[in-house]
């Protein structure tokens, strides 16, 4: 699946990762996908909770090398 918007987290301190995913889907169209690309696992968590409780639908995620790949769909409003 092709990401609409890609956000590169890797190296980002985690209160920032989700600063930045927050700002970033406030930006985007309902139904569009975010590729949210980080290093930490407890950021991946941590983003998977956050982004649920919200209501963005989290298409996947996965590990890939040295980073894991998140691909979430924002909510329809």
């Amino acid at each position: 699946m092709k990401p609409d918007e890609r956000l590169d987290l890797r190296g980002v301190i985690e209160p920032c990762c989700f600063l930045s995913c927050k700002a970033t889907l406030a930006s985007m169209r309902p139904g569009t996908v975010l590729e949210i690309l980080v290093k930490d696992p407890e950021t991946v968590m941590d983003l998977l909770t956050i982004l649920e409780r919200s209501g963005e639908i989290v298409l996947g995620s996965e590990r890939q090398g040295d980073h894991y790949r998140l691909l979430v769909r924002k909510r329809s409003d």
